[in-house]
């Protein structure tokens, strides 16, 4: 029977709450958007609505690989953030710094925090 007190066992299930907690809040608020639009209006949005609806799609897909594939997923995840943190930076006209910090920060350490589980892992071994 194995010991659920050692530190990989508790980082991989920190980072997979995280991760669900933080993609379900922004594909909720995705879909809430998209509800009050309608789909429409898609094509007459700014391309800037398309790709952040991409990006926030691509990093909850990631979630969901890391689940399975902590290494492999945790650096999908930083990856994405960073191009999502890049974008914020870039599109977002006077709170760049507060729109890097509420959603690509958030999903840069939920990778980290994957990809630090899977070392400790690896270490116990």
């Amino acid at each position: 029977m194995k010991d659920n007190r050692n530190p990989s066992n508790t980082l991989i299930w920190f980072a997979r709450i995280c991760g669900l907690i933080i993609s379900a809040i922004w594909l909720y608020y995705l879909g809430r958007y998209i509800d009050e639009v309608g789909f429409n209006s898609l094509e007459f949005q700014t391309s800037t609505g398309i790709i952040l609806f991409l990006l926030i799609t691509t990093l909850s897909i990631g979630v969901g690989i890391a689940w399975k594939h902590p290494l492999s997923g945790g650096k999908f995840i930083m990856v994405v953030s960073v191009l999502l943190s890049i974008y914020n930076y870039f599109s977002s006209g006077d709170n760049r710094l507060i729109a890097i910090a509420f959603q690509g920060l958030p999903y840069f350490l939920i990778g980290l925090l994957f990809i630090q589980s899977q070392a400790a892992r690896e270490k116990e071994n």
